[in-house]
């Protein structure tokens, strides 16, 4: 899980893109369908994004004794290297699935719909950790994830390829998905950044995982 850094330590910068970003996360939970959507699905199965995780060990904090160990949220904002917009850390496999959490990269996103997308996106993959136990060091488990994330949370609609300038009609949707899955795939360990094996995962998984829509009943 990725810690924020400090406040206190915060550049002018950071503390104004955090601040935005905390208030589009506010926004976004109270008005936007999709968020709202997921989130009610997320919690169902007990994964609630607006609960805390339990306090960390004493031995891993610096408080007093007298003190208790602050909560840690599961919507986690803080900076990021310039290659990702947000990301999604799974519990371990000796903790519940509610124990995962959410990387929102406040100095990479630039819109509340941006916004929106990556959320939406790290949501479907929160969903399918907590439904279907998902090994993410499994590339077909993982593969399926990232081709049921690209697909239902706006990631790959029209003006967001526009904007990455993938110009097409003849299934654009469908070649978005695939070619976001892969590049996901690549950064799997145990892909050991092998294009021709991520592209052949995907394609095994594809037709069925591209057909889930679950928790929705047809593509968002």
């Amino acid at each position: 899980m990725t810690i924020p850094t400090p406040r206190h330590l915060e550049t002018p910068q950071e503390t104004v893109e955090r601040e935005r970003c905390e208030q589009w996360t506010d926004e976004l939970f109270r008005t936007s369908p999709m968020v709202r959507f997921m989130s009610k699905h997320l919690t169902l199965l007990d994964c609630n994004p607006l609960s805390p995780l339990p306090p960390l060990p004493a031995s891993t904090t610096t408080s007093s004794s007298s003190t208790p160990p602050p909560q840690q949220p599961k919507l986690v904002i803080a900076p990021c290297p310039p290659s990702i917009a947000g990301g999604f850390s799974p519990s371990l496999p000796s903790e519940p699935t509610s124990h995962s959490s959410i990387l929102l990269c406040s100095n990479r996103i630039y819109s509340k719909s941006h916004l929106e997308d990556t959320l939406s996106h790290e949501m479907v993959h929160w969903f399918d950790h907590c439904r279907f136990l998902v090994d993410w060091s499994n590339l077909r488990h993982h593969a399926c994830s990232e081709i049921r994330a690209a697909s239902l949370s706006g990631d790959c609609r029209f003006a967001r390829e526009f904007i990455r300038r993938n110009y097409g009609f003849k299934l654009q949707h469908q070649k978005c998905v695939k070619r976001r899955a892969v590049l996901s795939i690549l950064e799997n360990l145990a892909c050991n950044g092998d294009r021709e094996k991520a592209e052949r995962t995907v394609d095994e998984v594809f037709e069925s995982c591209f057909g889930d829509t679950r928790p929705f009943d047809e593509i968002y």
